[in-house]
């Protein structure tokens, strides 16, 4: 049985990324920001994904710590074959103009934690010459059709994976940002014909997806992402081409 360690579960799309790797077959650890939201999470899984889906409390930022987290985890699961990363899709515009200097802080704060984690996936995928290490995140360009949009993380992310992948590849371990597209965000489900109108940039007028429906795409690399590092795959509507 493959196994995964998901970080930053708490949020949505994380969430339900970890319910699609569980009826993939995988065994999962799950990391929570609170025990209030790894409970209420455990909680609503069937009898049988509950089974094969730890839940734990992240630690406080440091190496050591996130080193000792991860070293157990996979032990319990008895291997660390993907590593995924999440964090919550957020307006950064909205944050910056709230308080710059809290942006600033959780800006550095989310770069630090996707720079210590890794590193210490990769030691351990290292000493086994096998692992993927996957970065999810969400295209920019649909930021004017009220999408939340994360620019300093998303740059930042891609910038460190394309480095990162160069010192992992000798140790058989790829490295890459999954860019996910638009999707049927709850607040605007209901809105009828109104909403079509933020897609009129698409010829075709697509069919605008779920967010469950969305995450699927994680298979992508769960199926071919070993023979890859460094690349950014794009999944979904509403992202530029690059030729």
């Amino acid at each position: 049985m493959k196994t995964a360690y998901v970080h930053h579960a708490e949020s949505t799309a994380m969430q339900m990324m970890v319910v699609y790797l569980l009826h993939r077959g995988l065994q999962i650890t799950a990391s929570f920001a609170t025990s209030e939201q790894a409970e209420q999470f455990h909680s609503d899984l069937s009898v049988h994904d509950q089974k094969n889906c730890r839940i734990i409390v992240a630690p406080d930022l440091g190496m050591k710590g996130i080193e000792s987290v991860l070293s157990a985890s996979a032990e319990h699961m008895q291997g660390l074959d993907f590593y995924i990363h999440g964090s919550s899709w957020v307006d950064e515009l909205s944050e910056l103009q709230s308080d710059p200097a809290a942006f600033a802080l959780t800006s550095h704060r989310q770069l630090s934690e996707l720079f210590l984690y890794t590193r210490a996936a990769g030691n351990f995928m290292a000493r086994k010459q096998s692992g993927q290490m996957i970065v999810p995140i969400l295209a920019d360009m649909m930021h004017y059709s009220g999408f939340p949009s994360s620019p300093v993380y998303n740059q930042g992310a891609q910038a460190y994976v394309k480095s990162f992948a160069k010192e992992m590849t000798p140790f058989r371990v790829s490295v890459n940002t999954l860019t996910f597209g638009y999707y049927r965000m709850e607040n605007h489900i209901n809105a009828g014909r109104s909403r079509r109108k933020i897609y009129d940039m698409f010829t075709l007028k697509p069919s605008v997806p779920e967010l469950e429906e969305l995450v699927q795409g994680l298979g992508l690399l769960l199926d071919y992402g070993q023979g890859m590092s460094g690349q950014n795959i794009t999944w979904g509507y509403g992202i530029p081409s690059v030729l």
